[in-house]
């Protein structure tokens, strides 16, 4: 049987790893939880760790700094400890943060397959260390668990091998699917104060980002924003590096004077389902990656201060508009989302592009299926030397899996007749174009 080691270290770690681990509970597969320590606060994770009733972890590797690659180098030193004691088969983590690629170079330097969940999210922007965190990790991961044809592409548009890239549907719709039907049956104290102070219609604001909160101009930008936005009440769920820096740039007063505003500090996740699926929430102001996909399943709007996403389709199905953190155009796309008929039509119409909610089973099947076949195989030898690729246009319709044992070649992508590419399909048909390596 197949032993699992799970690292986590933040919050949406601990949110979209959790169907995970009740699933490998369910199916009794032997694992065990790895704690980082990099959301060491309190309220960053532990409060999530109890609502979710996931066991707790079998480790906190402790790892407190505030210098990144500082933070790096002791997780890996610590993860890799971890390993050589407990010998794990594979190892699961989540995202884009430190803990994931400490967890992915650990797992490689101790030659342990390393599984990436939500692999190939690409924003294509360098500056993001969370970018670079994720490129690195799916260049090591063994497993390439995909949550969309979008991250499928990207994945395989980089030269992964297509045998390791699975679309699995992200687990954050499974989060959704198994705790929204928990919200009555669970405490959710925090929520439910926060009801109880806000009576009427809100919008749910979160902001984080390095980019936004530790450039005063910027921050100043977005308070002025909230200040003349009056369409709803605002609930503020203030992050501990957002509270530092008001503080610091003596901006926290004029803050906490907006009209409409409630300031709290950060909720469990039974209690942000819980005020997201509230009939009284009307619309979503953020900075996060996370909440923006769990804004498009909910089909709340949601508006997103950064220049580009790593979830491309949220903004292509018109559930997530990206604004920079300038205070008119955020009102003026606040204005527009708000009171467009047409806008709002194609956001009710939007198909969530995440899966049906049971990405986890689909994960640990894939896991005891198929991680025999992939557990560190040397590449098989190439006709020059190492991958070469060309490509071919297809004159008559073949499987996919003929032409690669016809040629002994790998299909690596495929183009449609559109020159669109297009997930890896079973049949070519004639006029596709054909990516392929010898």
């Amino acid at each position: 049987m197949v032993s699992i080691s799970f690292v986590l270290g933040t919050r949406p770690e601990i949110i979209k790893l959790a169907p995970i681990i009740h699933e490998a509970e369910k199916r009794e597969i032997s694992f065990n939880i790895i704690h980082t320590g990099q959301h060491y606060d309190v309220e960053m994770s532990e409060q999530f760790l109890e609502s979710l009733n996931i066991p707790s972890p079998d480790i906190n590797l402790d790892v407190k700094s505030p210098t990144l690659h500082i933070q790096l180098g002791k997780m890996i030193t610590k993860l890799g400890n971890y390993y050589k004691k407990n010998k794990p088969d594979i190892v699961l983590a989540v995202g884009d943060t430190i803990s994931v690629l400490a967890a992915a170079l650990a797992s490689n330097q101790n030659n342990i397959p390393f599984g990436h969940i939500e692999a190939g999210l690409r924003s294509y922007d360098s500056t993001m260390p969370e970018e670079i965190n994720r490129k690195i990790a799916d260049s090591i991961a063994t497993l390439h668990f995909a949550p969309s044809d979008r991250a499928v592409l990207n994945l395989l548009n980089e030269g992964i091998e297509p045998k390791r890239v699975f679309n699995t549907g992200n687990t954050i719709v499974d989060a959704i699917r198994i705790y929204s039907s928990k919200l009555s049956k669970t405490k959710t104290s925090q929520a439910n104060k926060i009801l109880q102070d806000v009576k009427g219609e809100y919008s749910i604001c979160t902001i984080h980002r390095i980019s936004n909160v530790d450039d005063k101009e910027n921050l100043l930008e977005i308070i002025q924003a909230l200040e003349s936005f009056r369409g709803y009440l605002k609930i503020f769920l203030l992050h501990p590096r957002t509270e530092k820096r008001l503080h610091e740039y003596k901006l926290f007063d004029k803050f906490k004077q907006i009209e409409g505003l409630y300031i709290y500090k950060s909720v469990n996740y039974l209690s942000m389902l819980k005020l997201l699926t509230d009939e009284k929430c009307h619309l979503i102001i953020t900075d996060s990656g996370g909440i923006v996909e769990e804004a498009s399943i909910l089909k709340i709007p949601c508006i997103t201060i950064r220049p580009n996403t790593e979830r491309p389709e949220t903004v292509e199905g018109g559930v997530n508009f990206l604004v920079r953190p300038k205070a008119l155009e955020i009102l003026q796309t606040i204005e527009l989302v708000l009171s467009d008929k047409d806008t709002m039509k194609k956001m009710k119409e939007f198909t969530n592009p995440y899966g049906d909610g049971f990405s986890s089973g689909r994960i640990l099947d894939i896991i005891e299926g198929k991680l025999k076949n992939v557990i560190f195989q040397p590449p098989e030898s190439y006709k020059f030397g190492s991958k070469s690729f060309y490509l071919i246009d297809i004159q008559l319709p073949i499987k996919t899996a003929s032409l690669e044992e016809l040629y002994g070649c790998t299909v690596t992508m495929v183009y449609g007749m559109d020159g669109e590419p297009l997930p890896m399909p079973e049949k070519l048909e004639k006029g596709y174009r054909v990516r392929l390596s010898l």
